[in-house]
Order: structure tokens, then sequence, then C-alpha cells
């Protein structure tokens, strides 16, 4: 599922560039102050569980994940209202549309 969505939002994101007539780099740029945080809220209950795992630890699988969705949920939220307030007024700076 990671592959497909991966595929559509890179085809989502060249449609855009093309609309707004900006380079998909500087699009990707713009995208940084909210993808960082929502990937690494993604990525860090992966790793903790494959760490995990890899060590054989299963009893302590169920306190890594509290744990980390505890702090990904936050790191989320936050992501969200950067895209929602922030990458609109990035996406307009960057573009030679507006």
């Amino acid at each position: 599922s990671l592959l497909t969505q991966a595929w559509a939002l890179g085809r989502m994101a060249s449609d855009l560039a093309l609309q707004l007539d900006v380079s998909t780099g500087v699009l990707m740029l713009t995208l940084l102050p909210h993808a960082l945080l929502e990937l690494t809220a993604l990525f860090v209950p992966l790793a903790a569980w494959l760490i995990a795992s890899r060590r054989d630890e299963w009893h302590e699988l169920l306190a890594a994940t509290f744990a980390t969705v505890a702090l990904a949920i936050p790191a989320l939220l936050v992501a969200s209202l950067v895209e929602v307030t922030v990458w609109p007024d990035l996406l307009r700076l960057a573009s030679s549309h507006y």
C-alpha cells in the first residue's frame, strides 16, 4: 500500500507542479515542513516494531507501540496544521501564477 500511495502522491505532485508552473524540486521543498513530521510519525512506530522483533523482545513490543504512537499522534496533528495553514502560502510564494 505504501508503494501505491507513493505512486499516487507522486502523480498528483507532478500535476500540481505543472499547474502552478513550478519545478518538482521546488514543490518538494514546499512539502518539507509537514512531510518530515508526517514521515517521522509514520516510521518511528514501525522502527520500534522492527527493533523489538529483531531482538526477539516481543514482550516489549506493546510498550514500544504505545510510546511511539504517543509521540506520533501529536506530530501528525502538527503536520496537518502546517499542511493546512502554511503549505498554501508556500505554494503561492513558489508559483508564478499568484
